[in-house]
């Protein structure tokens, strides 16, 4: 899991998240609003969502384009619920958030290596996965 997931506020725009995604390194960044975190915006929303629609690239705020609400996970969540929350919603990346707020940002990757390192049949899991996410809409 990603312990400090990058955000970004959902008044940004599209190119400024873009040139934050592409500094950061990351293919997803949370979105926030008033310190609170509202939405998930990634490398697919922007190309889905903004370019393909032709909107302004300098006007056009993230907070009409990220995927909202935000579909979470709690800290003391087993990898395996991880990756059923994952499957049952299309997401590829969930954030993981207790009372305290924002613990991490856990994506298909983290569970895939964690199986691959744990588990004493990862296969199925992962098979459940990538049925599931082959139709996915969301923090893709």
């Amino acid at each position: 899991m990603a312990k400090e997931p990058v955000m970004v506020e959902s008044e940004r725009t599209v190119k400024e998240t873009a040139i934050e995604m592409d500094r950061s390194g990351h293919g997803c960044l949370l979105v926030k609003s008033c310190g609170k975190i509202v939405g998930i915006i990634t490398e697919r929303d922007l190309v889905r969502k903004a370019l393909t629609k032709g909107g302004s690239m300098t006007r056009t705020k993230i907070k009409n384009i990220m995927s909202s609400p935000l579909i979470v996970v709690e800290p003391d969540a087993s990898v395996e619920e991880a990756a059923k929350v994952m499957a049952k919603h299309k997401v590829r990346r969930l954030p993981v958030v207790g009372p305290g707020g924002l613990a991490g940002l856990i994506t298909v990757s983290d569970i895939a290596k964690y199986l691959a390192e744990h588990s004493e049949d990862p296969a199925s899991v992962l098979k459940a996965m990538a049925r599931s996410s082959s139709g996915s809409k969301m923090y893709a």
